[in-house]
């Protein structure tokens, strides 16, 4: 697979985990994601729990794609712990619901920002790399 865009020479890579309960949407992720030079993926979650295991275990993204609705730990759950557990780590919510409220709820909650899963490639690309500017500053 050739890398598709690129990052400054010599920029350190965003470190992402990507947080959805439906596997083969996660992977579809992984596989796109992985694709574009400068976002290196470094782990996978189910759901808000196995995030936060994967973190208390050393993993360590700096940005977060997760999904707004899982089972156990939601996304908005999961963002208000990020918020104090983690609080270099930026969140990218993905869901499929396009309600103006929620999206305010989330970002007022923590979150970077806020995407609906039928974005463009390069507008979830674009939202990755913003949260993992805002992150260095």
């Amino acid at each position: 697979m050739t890398a598709i865009s690129a990052s400054p020479a010599g920029a350190t890579p965003v470190r992402l985990a990507i947080v959805d309960d439906h596997i083969l949407f996660r992977k579809g992720l992984r596989a796109l994601l992985s694709g574009y030079a400068g976002i290196e993926v470094v782990c996978e979650a189910g759901n808000g729990q196995e995030l936060l295991e994967l973190l208390d275990q050393g993993s360590n993204p700096n940005v977060i794609l997760m999904d707004m609705q899982m089972p156990i730990l939601d996304g908005l759950q999961t963002t208000r712990l990020l918020r104090t557990q983690f609080p270099a780590v930026r969140v990218v919510i993905i869901s499929m619901h396009d309600d103006p409220s929620l999206v305010s709820t989330v970002l007022a909650e923590g979150a970077h920002s806020y995407l609906v899963k039928n974005t463009s490639p390069e507008e979830m690309r674009s939202a990755v790399l913003a949260a993992a500017a805002a992150g260095s500053r």
